[in-house]
């Protein structure tokens, strides 16, 4: 699994490399968004359930079919699809569809990651959570110089927490919230904590449905004992015809660092897919780790800790977060192949793992539509 994986490498990075680098300073600002504080969905004016101001736009995406299929062979032999999966964009010809960043004139945080713009590519989403735990910020974020975390579409980005998500843009502060009535312990459908086994569904796609197809939620989530203080953002809709992937950009962040690193209390990330070639987690790390306080993309860290950074260990990337003394990724790109026309959920969900103490963050931003297609992949950048 892993050998197939550094082989799709070389494809994403080519998409990656024309990832948007648009970088809009600006303080800092305190956005609503229109939340309900009872913890539950949001009702947008379209009556879907959805998280944002009422300007949010909204709805179901468009029909149609795409069959999807065809192999892509290297000049060595070596097969970059396979299947199901869709080509990519080959001589440059892509149709899928074209974003335009609309964030800069409201706070509804489907726009800040480049989802439902007016006059954009509509599809239904939802927030689940408490109104606490997502906030609308207005990039960069932290004060180091040059900016770790940027926007990369637009003017802001979203942070999703499992606690309160606007302490992660306060300097030094103790980021640890517990959210009452927000301990689902078992996942929510579609997702699922089972491997599909020794292959991934890239592999073997018959494996599809069968359980996480990337296999790497399980080993974390054993090492816990349920998800407590629970947010998630879910997109649901239609691939759109022209597209054969999609790709956007996160980045972790944990309290848990340094206490409890590389111990069981290990806060989670899931972007979970359910589409026909892919049931499971698509942001991993290149050693099959789900992106958490453990994960391998954990490369700012800002104290000391046994394992892996010795004293003096130190990461002024952090500056101007509550991640101070505490540890986060850099922006991390991930890309999916999906089939043009097939229906779809797409979840970004954070928790902490065991307790209710000590927050975790992801911000999120850039969701772009593609014609890259392939197996999940996650890589800095």
């Amino acid at each position: 699994m892993i050998r197939l994986r550094h082989v799709n490498f070389w494809v994403v990075w080519i998409a990656v490399a024309a990832c948007s680098t648009d970088k809009a300073a600006g303080d800092e600002v305190d956005d609503g968004i229109g939340l309900d504080t009872d913890g539950g969905g949001i009702e947008s004016s379209t009556g879907v359930e959805t998280s944002g101001s009422d300007e949010g736009d909204t709805g179901t995406s468009t029909t149609g079919d795409g069959d999807g299929d065809g192999d892509s062979v290297g000049d060595d032999g070596t097969k970059f699809d396979l299947g199901a999966w869709v080509d990519g964009a080959g001589s440059g010809f892509c149709t899928a569809p074209v974003h335009q960043p609309c964030d800069d004139q409201d706070a509804d945080p489907w726009h800040a990651i480049g989802i439902n713009c007016p006059g954009g590519y509509a599809l239904t989403t939802q927030y689940t959570g408490d109104a606490a735990a997502i906030h609308v910020h207005t990039a960069p974020l932290g004060t180091y110089n040059p900016a770790t975390y940027p926007a990369l579409e637009g003017e802001k980005i979203v942070i999703l927490s499992s606690g309160t998500a606007q302490q992660l843009t306060v300097a030094g502060a103790y980021a640890s919230t517990s959210l009452a009535g927000n301990d689902p312990l078992a996942l929510p459908p579609p997702m699922v904590t089972n491997p599909v086994g020794v292959q991934d569904c890239f592999e073997n796609p018959g494996l599809v449905g069968t359980g996480d197809c990337s296999n790497t939620i399980n080993d974390q989530w054993m090492q816990g004992n349920g998800a407590y203080d629970y947010s998630e953002m879910r997109i649901t809709g239609e691939v759109p015809q022209g597209a054969s992937g999609f790709a956007y950009n996160l980045a972790f962040f944990s309290t848990e660092y340094p206490v409890f690193y590389q111990s069981s209390f290990n806060d989670m990330y899931i972007a979970w897919l359910q589409s026909d070639l892919w049931t499971g987690n698509v942001s991993f790390d290149e050693m099959g780790h789900p992106i958490s306080l453990n994960a391998g993309f954990l490369d700012y860290k800002d104290a000391e800790n046994p394992y892996d950074c010795p004293a003096p260990c130190s990461a002024p990337e952090l500056q101007g977060t509550a991640m101070e003394t505490h540890a986060g990724t850099k922006w991390l790109t991930t890309t999916a192949g999906v089939v043009p026309g097939e229906d779809f959920i797409l979840v970004f969900a954070i928790f902490d793992l065991s307790d209710n103490i000590l927050d975790s963050a992801v911000i999120l931003d850039n969701f772009q539509w593609n014609c890259e297609g392939g197996p999940p992949v996650t890589i800095p950048g």
